[in-house]
């Protein structure tokens, strides 16, 4: 026995109530009503990803700086998506930031004659875009493919979809995880240990800020990283303090004038520095006729790009 589905909404109660006044004022006797239910197409559009539906990313982290196409699909090595049945025409809204360094998002056939390169190039590729439907998507399934450009070192940023077909009828959600780069910048501690710990009322040289005797300042490891300090506007970098600069903690030149340290750098507030090796780094800070009050305290905090 085929089961008919009902259905009910606001403008069938309407209906009946434009009937009800029509029958009490002409005396005509409503004996009922039928209404007909939305058919759907035998064509299907469906994901394997259970909800929350975040995807997988290939690769799972980038190069900082560099330029490329990510694939995402469902966990398991499974397609991000599945059409069957027949053509789909369907239309992705974006949520959460698509935005730089993402370019363009495309589908591609997962299991096309070609699944790596340029997304263009693809098997099947066709780019997503905001609210634009794509016509007739052939019954295959698919994965995306996501490009970028220029890195940064907080890497590609989180962003998702909810798919819809004809008849604003939602589909599922895809969500696009954030990639981390390769490379990280961290630290051991929040207060640093200084030397010398005092100076002399009117003396003049520098300060060399760490950890500890055995521990950096930070470290940057898995390539060169990208980040922007931020010590004034408030956070006591003033005079007698002159200038403010990172050096190998484990150089060949760890003592001395600032600027002769290995691979030492000036820092300003609010300045990138770009591409800091891997390496592992102090501070140190220069001090010109210190007053009776000594060094005044300060402290610097470190951004992504």
């Amino acid at each position: 026995m085929t089961k008919m589905l009902r259905l009910t909404s606001a403008p069938v109660a309407v209906l009946l109530v434009l009937l009800t006044v029509i029958t009490m004022v002409s005396g005509v006797t409503t004996l009922f009503y039928h209404s007909f239910p939305a058919i759907p197409t035998t064509a299907t559009m469906t994901t394997t990803c259970s909800y929350p539906a975040n995807l997988v990313s290939d690769p799972s982290s980038v190069l900082e700086g560099s330029s490329g196409q990510i694939l995402f699909q469902c966990p398991d090595s499974n397609p991000a998506f599945t059409v069957s049945g027949g053509v789909v025409s369907a239309f992705a809204y974006f949520f959460g930031g698509f935005a730089a360094p993402y370019t363009t998002l495309w589908i591609y056939q997962w299991d096309g004659a070609v699944t790596t390169g340029a997304c263009v190039d693809r098997t099947g590729a066709r780019q997503v875009e905001h609210g634009v439907t794509l016509v007739d998507i052939a019954p295959f399934s698919y994965n995306y493919c996501a490009e970028y450009v220029s890195v940064g070192s907080s890497g590609l940023p989180f962003f998702g979809l909810d798919w819809y077909k004809a008849g604003s009828v939602f589909l599922f959600e895809h969500r696009f995880q954030a990639i981390p780069t390769t490379s990280t910048m961290t630290t051991t501690c929040s207060t640093l240990a200084v030397a010398p710990s005092a100076v002399d009322q009117g003396s003049s040289g520098q300060i060399t800020a760490q950890c500890s005797d055995i521990n950096p300042a930070f470290t940057i490891s898995g390539g060169t990283f990208s980040a922007t300090p931020y010590f004034s506007d408030g956070t006591g970098f003033a005079a007698p303090y002159t200038t403010l600069w990172t050096y190998q903690s484990d150089g060949a030149a760890t003592t001395g004038a600032c600027s002769g340290r290995t691979e030492a750098r000036q820092l300003q507030s609010s300045v990138t520095q770009a591409n800091m090796p891997s390496l592992s780094y102090n501070y140190c800070v220069e001090y010109v006729n210190v007053g009776s009050s000594g060094l005044p305290a300060f402290y610097v905090y470190w951004n992504t790009t």
